[in-house]
């Protein structure tokens, strides 16, 4: 039992020397498009996005590392349409996973002045309570973003734009479209690495 634990600490270990995590909060936007329905406009939503991101730099490709992380989203008080044309003030609330890959420009640039690197990215979201419009989402996309040292911290700012596919909540889904939007999600944040 004792050389089970001591191999799975020294893995553990092995993994996390090859590792950074990051935090970070921001801005998002994204949108919900209105079928044909008569009287309904596309509704954008804004809000407030919270997340942590795991960086693993141990894959052998100088500046890239794997990503895998979550997020929570808070979109502000928006007015919604319901499939019996009532309309109703909602916030939607949603927590993500994300897995994707992040490449360092450095590594290809080394004069730059600071860090910049740019990012491939897949998301899944899920709503929250039971007033939501949109139950899940599934998203792809990408970013870019900006790293520096303020003080001893390490920070990053940076931007992704993800094209999701809404699946809506069963009140909802004869007034919005459940497709791949054409006006993507995007978030602007800033973060702390560690």
């Amino acid at each position: 039992m004792k050389k089970v634990f001591a191999t799975l600490l020294v893995g553990m270990l092995a993994v996390f020397s090859f590792a950074a995590f990051e935090v970070t909060g921001g801005y998002v936007n994204t949108s919900l498009v209105a079928t044909d329905v008569t009287g309904v406009t596309d509704v954008t939503m804004q809000g407030i996005s919270v997340g942590a991101n795991y960086l693993y730099d141990g894959l052998g490709v100088e500046g890239g590392a794997l990503l895998v992380g979550g997020s929570f989203d808070y979109y502000f008080e928006q007015e919604f349409v319901d499939d019996t044309l009532g309309a109703t003030n909602l916030t939607q609330m949603s927590v993500g996973v994300n897995a994707g890959y992040r490449q360092s420009l450095n590594a290809f640039l080394p004069d730059l002045p600071f860090g910049m690197y740019v990012q491939g990215l897949f998301n899944y979201s899920m709503g929250l309570g039971d007033a939501k419009v949109v139950a899940s989402s599934l998203g792809f996309g990408g970013g870019a973003g900006a790293n520096f040292a303020v003080q001893n911290l390490n920070m990053n700012v940076g931007a992704d734009v993800l094209f999701e596919k809404p699946t809506l909540a069963e009140d909802y889904n004869e007034v919005y479209k459940s497709e791949f939007q054409l006006r993507p999600k995007f978030k602007i944040y800033a973060g702390v690495q560690f």
